[in-house]
């Protein structure tokens, strides 16, 4: 009966032991995973902060580069009108140049044409478009002029002395530009063999008092000069 108690005394206190050295294993266990596991977390949350600023910083670095890009554009843009600009004012400049080339050289050789003829063609009140008295005068000028070289054509425009000076002015430069118009479309004449200019009411040939005086005044004067070797038609000015 000793036997039998001493027995279980010595099961229990073997079970209580081996139990209580499970238990302290198994903390010593945790314990060891959470001193390896704390860093291990730490430095995690470190690298997801990184990464976290490092996406920050790509996206603020996509944005800058965006906005270079856009400013670059902007400013090759600004470049290129600035470029079109200038070129586009020396092309100017050049056309000047050559005009004025062009001019003295026609005021040079001013001394060698003498006036040959003039036409004068008439318009009705406030109208600047060809009737046909002025249509069958002017073809019969250009009839006289085809082939011929050594000539130009002085275009002046007129106005009576009803209106305003800046309408007349207008109006006398319509005249004469629908007279160089039609002999240019027309019979083909030479752009550079005429020049065309409105004078408004000045140089009047008539009183513009009267109705008939003003009529006369109304018109455009094609002013034939002819070079001595020119052979043109016509009776001289008078």
């Amino acid at each position: 009966m000793v036997n039998r108690f001493s027995l279980a005394i010595v099961l229990a206190v073997t079970v209580g032991v081996g139990l209580t050295s499970g238990c302290a294993t198994k903390k010593y266990v945790r314990q060891r995973i959470d001193e390896r596991a704390a860093p291990l977390e730490n430095r995690t949350g470190e690298l997801e902060e990184t990464s976290r600023r490092n996406s920050a910083d790509i996206q603020r670095l996509g944005s800058e580069v965006t906005d270079a890009r856009g400013r670059a554009d902007r400013a090759q843009e600004s470049a290129t009108a600035a470029q079109n600009t200038a070129n586009d004012a020396v092309s100017r400049a050049d056309t000047a140049t050559r005009r004025v080339g062009e001019l003295n050289e026609k005021v040079e050789n001013l001394d060698a044409f003498t006036l040959q003829r003039t036409l004068a063609v008439t318009f009705r009140v406030s109208r600047w478009q060809l009737d046909e008295t002025a249509t069958a005068a002017l073809d019969d000028l250009a009839n006289q002029l085809r082939g011929k070289k050594g000539y130009v054509l002085e275009i002046q425009g007129f106005t009576d002395a009803t209106g305003s000076d800046q309408r007349n002015r207008d109006l006398s430069e319509r005249r004469a530009r629908a007279v160089y118009q039609y002999l240019a479309e027309r019979h083909e004449i030479p752009l550079h063999r005429m020049n065309l200019l409105g004078l408004g009411e000045g140089k009047p040939v008539a009183e513009n008092t009267t109705r008939e005086g003003r009529a006369q005044n109304r018109r455009v004067e094609v002013r034939l000069f002819v070079t001595p070797i020119t052979d043109v038609g016509g009776p001289a000015a008078s």
